[in-house]
Order: structure tokens, then sequence, then C-alpha cells
């Protein structure tokens, strides 16, 4: 009977997730109410508020559940019988698709992602040293194979998150005269020609497709 409970529990704050992601894509957080999330799923907003106390919390778990659908997104293509090189281009790419979608969530206002960002901060640090791990993963194969000529796999890393954070924040910062899609574009336009130019750093030989 606990089991069951659990299972019953995990299956309704999955269902919160769903329908408070679908909104906040669509309206983005500040426009998105309890009352609303609520509604979409059958639930009295009474019965919400027991799953997740407030709207701050409830994006928490949607930040979550995005940095998680990333990540595991990423360890399966890492897995995939394709070059170091095209692998670094595609963790780049989905990068990108992950940073926009996260501008949406968040109404694509600025003042609305300061004003919840301490309730994420440490989901962000923790997103970050994922990052850190899977791009380990994919420069130590290429190292490996000979394919990359690196002496510190972390440093480079690092050295790749912190310019791929420092794009996204000036750019996001700029949002106010610009759309998103333009925003987005330029995000991805920038991200890729970083990664040319680091590849061109550290290949030993070309690779098919970059």
């Amino acid at each position: 009977m606990k089991t069951e409970n659990i299972e019953i529990s995990n299956e309704k704050t999955s269902q919160i997730i769903l329908a408070a992601q679908k909104r906040m894509v669509l309206y983005g957080f500040s426009k998105v109410t309890m009352d609303e999330i609520a509604e979409d799923i059958g639930m009295k907003k009474a019965s919400l508020y027991y799953y997740f106390p407030t709207k701050e919390d409830i994006f928490r778990a949607v930040i979550k559940n995005e940095h998680q659908e990333f990540v595991d997104a990423i360890n399966a293509m890492i897995e995939r019988p394709i070059s170091a090189s095209e692998k670094l281009r595609l963790y780049v790419q989905q990068r990108v698709k992950h940073s926009g979608m996260l501008f949406t969530l968040s109404g694509a206002q600025q003042q609305q992602w300061i004003a919840v960002r301490p309730t994420i901060v440490d989901l962000f640090t923790e997103f970050t040293e994922h990052n850190c791990r899977l791009l380990i993963r994919i420069l130590e194969e290429g190292t490996r194979t000979g394919e990359f000529s690196i002496k510190s796999p972390e440093d480079i890393a690092r050295l790749i998150l912190n310019v791929l954070q420092g794009l996204r924040m000036r750019l996001f910062r700029e949002h106010t005269v610009h759309t998103s899609q333009e925003i987005y574009e330029e995000l991805e336009r920038q991200d890729m020609m970083f990664v040319k130019t680091m590849l061109s750093g550290i290949q030993t030989r070309p690779s098919v497709g970059v």
C-alpha cells in the first residue's frame, strides 16, 4: 500500500510539472497562475499546494526536469558511433536549444528570471558540473582516439562552458532590443562559430561533417 501511494504521488507530481511546463512555454512564468495549473490537471488548488507550496517551487521542478532531459539526451548522443568532434558540435547545438527553452519558460523577461534565480541557483551549479563531466567524456574520447591533442580535458571543458555561458548571458541581457527568435538565432550563430574555432585548435586531423 505504501509503495502504491508513492507511485500515485510521483505520478501527480509529474502531471503537475508537465502541465506547468506547457503553460510556461506558452505564456512565461509570470503569466501562469496556480489556478490554471490546477485546472489543467483537474486538481483543486488546495491539493496543488500540497505538492508544491509556491509557483516558484513548481518552476524549480520544471527547470530541474529540463536539465535532466538535456543530460539524458547528451548521454545518449555520446554513445553514438560518431567522431568526438561531431559529438562536441551536437552538444553545443543541443545546449543552444536548452538555453532557448529556459529563456521561453521565464517569459523572455530578464526581471522575471532575476526574481526567481535565487530559488534555482543551486540547480544551475549542479547542472554546470553535469555539463563539465559530459564535455570531459567527449574530450577524453577524442584524445584517446588521437582525434584531439589536449593536455587537460577538464581545463578545456571548463573553458568551453565559461565561453558558452558568457555568450548566453550577454545576449539575454540585450533582449529588450531583439525578439526571442533573433536572440536564439544569434546565440546559435556565435556558439557554433566558437566551437568551430575551438575544434580547429584541438583537432589533430579533420573530421567529416565538422
